[in-house]
């Protein structure tokens, strides 16, 4: 395949060229086009109905990894997209996407794409973001809600002095209300998710999830008591996750650094200042 450009543009090359002058962007009908190229060279032959529920997959992919792209506005080089090794990652992301077909699965994919086109990523980061899109294809929605309070609990704390417990619930509610319901695992299931590599299993309890808690904002209660019966009152969404994370399956077990990242892609759904390169560098 042979790639030539004009003055201005840069060449994004699949099955075929899609030259994209710089100063208009990427376009959406230039994300779509290669996403679909990728599919249709690296997925095997299917049957004609099979195939046309993939190019409706996909379609929907690239329409959320437009968005991405957008949203991230200048932190994003589209022009990584030339590079082979993103190439790849984008076409292990857009076989999960064709396989699994789940459009609740495409939020989490397309932001650990549109991350990977970050400008001033580290090379350990883009390792890790390289795996956390092969792996989120194989993740129920489940195994996602759990890395995304595991990690939203254990370590997601701010930095306002003194922040309220009012100010803490009203940044607690959106991802209680996304990530809550149904985010309780098996034994089994948390094996499994060491075994694809995105937790890891500790020998040794992190303690009370309400005692880590209170570590961090000393000033919202003075003994356990009175905050626990201060949250169940004022903060439910903190109460509740507070007692999900209580259970064994959450405190004998660490996210590893694949589960950090999509851990975080969730997260930023919500708070979008939040930088995977303060996290994993």
């Amino acid at each position: 395949m042979k790639q030539e450009t004009g003055d201005g543009s840069g060449a994004y090359q699949a099955g075929r060229d899609i030259v994209i002058d710089n100063r208009s962007g990427l376009g959406y009908s230039d994300v779509k086009a290669l996403c679909l190229d990728l599919i249709h060279a690296n997925f095997p032959k299917l049957q004609e109905e099979a195939m046309s529920q993939v190019n409706q997959r996909i379609i929907e992919f690239s329409e959320q990894l437009k968005s991405q792209i957008d949203e991230k506005g200048t932190a994003a080089d589209s022009s990584r997209l030339a590079r082979p090794d993103v190439q790849a990652a984008l076409n292990d992301a857009l076989q999960g996407a064709a396989k699994k077909g789940t459009t609740n699965d495409y939020p989490t994919l397309a932001r650990l794409v549109a991350a990977r086109l970050d400008r001033g990523n580290n090379e350990l980061l883009d390792i890790v973001i390289e795996e956390a899109i092969r792996v989120t294809p194989k993740l129920t929605q489940e195994h996602i809600k759990y890395l995304t309070i595991h990690h939203f609990i254990g370590a997601v704390k701010t930095k306002v002095p003194n922040v309220s417990l009012e100010m803490l619930e009203s940044m607690t509610k959106p991802i209680h209300e996304r990530f809550c319901s149904g985010c309780k695992l098996s034994y089994a299931n948390v094996n499994y998710l060491a075994g694809v590599g995105v937790i890891s299993l500790k020998s040794i309890r992190s303690g009370d999830s309400y005692e880590n808690y209170l570590k961090v904002y000393p000033w919202l209660a003075s003994n356990m008591d009175d905050f626990k019966e201060k949250l169940k009152r004022e903060a439910p969404c903190i109460h509740d996750l507070l007692e999900v994370c209580n259970d064994e399956k959450y405190v004998s077990t660490r996210l590893t650094s694949t589960g950090q990242a999509i851990a975080l892609t969730n997260i930023s759904m919500f708070f979008p200042g939040i930088d995977l390169k303060i996290w994993i560098s």
